[in-house]
């Protein structure tokens, strides 16, 4: 009889061993997700300021809300309108559908892990 406790304690506590080795690795794997996630976020502001430098090399003697204002009057212009549309369609035509393309990232990120 105490046998039995004892061994029903020990497979408990292997359990709860179990349990919270699930937990972590749960825990690990959101931490990666959310710093691949943002590394990509970052890696997509570096680039879309380095093509504000490129095309507006004066932006950097106008602060954050003149910027703002100067480039939500470009982008409602009747040109920059037409070649965002014109890119869209583009996009459109040439895009697979996302399921693949999810498909084929995540088999080229298996591989690189």
């Amino acid at each position: 009889m105490i046998e039995s406790k004892n061994d029903t304690s020990k497979n408990l506590e292997k359990a709860l061993q179990a349990l919270e080795q699930a937990k972590q690795r749960v825990a690990n794997e959101k931490k990666k997700q959310n710093e691949k996630k943002r590394k990509a976020e970052n890696h997509h502001k570096y680039i879309m300021g380095g093509i504000i430098v490129k095309y507006f090399p004066d932006c950097y003697r106008y602060d954050e809300g003149e910027l703002n204002r100067i480039l939500s009057v470009a982008l409602q212009t009747r040109e920059c309108q037409q070649i965002i549309s014109k890119i869209k369609a583009e996009s459109r035509e040439t895009t697979p559908p996302q399921s693949t393309l999810s498909n084929a990232e995540n088999e080229s990120e298996g591989g690189t892990e």
